[in-house]
């Protein structure tokens, strides 16, 4: 167990940590932290800085949940130190002292991959609960973990990490060397759940050792790094929110994977709404992929913005009789601040700029340029449209495709 800041994964351009919880959050009341990076200085550089005369950049003042992932990361040799605080209305990120944050729990900075490096990895396992094997420790379960052969020719085996998906541990080794390419973990008990990575062992490996790990995703030496991790498998939810997120809209709910606490920003990003409340009986909805640097994006959006209030005013006015809409921004904005700007000047829902549900979402909507409008079933979560953008912002048209017109006041 750690307390401090742990990293979970790192690529050539991004790193994503995890820290202890600060203070004492609650469902009505959860803490909000502010992080903060800075490249490290020199080989030497262990993160300490009593007299605050390093600069860090904020990364964010309002993250809920205490995962993050810092995307963007180049010209670093020495790697990247991150600190952490709880962000409260007396305090925030500038009159701050050093001491008030949370730095690392070991004093190595981060380091991203190599591109080299990154092409080497093989993609993450897939994990999954299986029912149907019985586990040997009473109130525990059993997890299937399998990943792609990989084609190193000087292939020996695999070797198998884990990690409970908490603030506090790090990751550990299931196995050296696997020479399937799937097996079964016992005796699983957190409610948080577990994640896994995988590697492939070689022949004529050296000069690798786990202690690199606490800084890197590489053992070093010519060993290959590990691939990125798994979904977590086994997480519980309270019974809440598992019985509101069964309700309604299941199939456009399983887009959202990893948003932090289910919940939508809205109305600018002042106020945050839950999922199944953001859907409830909405017949289309539309993702928005779009940034405010984009030209195009912004002599669209003004369009966009006139046709969701003219499809909500009609169908306030006739609730049963006309098709009712929804909207989530998507940003594809490179930092929080264009996001905040943008986002401010629009009406509809939006995805969190730190989720990683955001670059998720711009992966499966498969973005190649911007603004893109994709046109979704507001249950099933059917596409009906890629890209809406350089058609008419017809509601009538839409509407044909939930299998009537109701795009009208009759």
């Amino acid at each position: 167990m750690n307390k401090g800041i742990i990293l979970i994964d790192a690529d050539d351009t991004s790193i994503t940590v995890t820290w202890s919880e600060i203070g004492k959050p609650s469902s009505s009341h959860p803490t909000k932290y502010t992080l903060q990076y800075r490249p490290a200085t020199s080989a030497n550089d262990n993160g300490i800085d009593s007299g605050g005369q390093l600069t860090y950049q904020s990364l964010s003042t309002e993250l809920t949940t205490n995962t993050a992932r810092k995307r963007n990361l180049t010209g670093a040799g020495h790697g990247f130190f991150f600190r952490v605080s709880a962000t409260t209305k007396s305090q925030n990120r500038v009159d701050k002292s050093a001491m008030d944050y949370m730095g690392h729990a070991h004093r190595r900075p981060f380091t991203v991959l190599t591109m080299m490096e990154q092409s080497q990895r093989m993609p993450p396992p897939v994990a999954k609960i299986d029912s149907s094997v019985a586990s040997p420790q009473p109130n525990s379960y059993v997890a299937h973990i399998s990943w792609q052969a990989s084609a190193e020719p000087l292939l020996v085996g695999y070797k198998l990490q884990m990690r409970e998906s908490n603030g506090t541990s790090s990751w550990s080794t299931v196995a050296n060397c696997l020479s399937g390419t799937e097996v079964r973990k016992k005796n699983l008990t957190s409610s948080s759940g577990y994640m896994f990575r995988v590697r492939p062992v070689l022949q004529g490996e050296t000069g690798g050792s786990e202690e690199n790990l606490v800084a890197s995703v590489n053992e070093g030496g010519n060993v290959i790094p590990y691939s990125s991790a798994s979904d977590v498998v086994g997480a519980r939810s309270s019974s809440k929110s598992s019985s509101s997120s069964s309700s309604g809209s299941e199939g456009l709910l399983r887009l959202f994977k990893r948003l932090p606490d289910n919940k939508l920003l809205a109305k600018g990003g002042m106020k945050s709404v839950s999922l199944t409340e953001a859907f409830n009986k909405v017949d289309l909805v539309f993702f928005y992929a779009s940034a405010h640097w984009c030209g195009p994006c912004r002599r669209f959006t003004p369009q966009l913005i006139k046709f969701y209030n003219d499809a909500k005013a009609m169908h306030a006015t006739a609730p049963g009789r006309t098709t009712k809409i929804e909207v989530v921004f998507i940003s594809a904005d490179h930092d929080v601040n264009g996001f905040r700007s943008y986002y401010a000047s629009m009406p509809w829902l939006a995805v969190p700029f730190d989720a990683d549900t955001r670059e998720i979402l711009l992966s499966w909507m498969k973005v190649k340029g911007i603004p893109q409008l994709m046109c979704l079933d507001g249950r099933t979560g059917k596409v009906y449209e890629t890209n809406g953008v350089g058609r008419a912002l017809d509601l009538a048209r839409f509407s044909r495709y939930i299998g009537r017109d109701k795009s009208s006041i009759r």
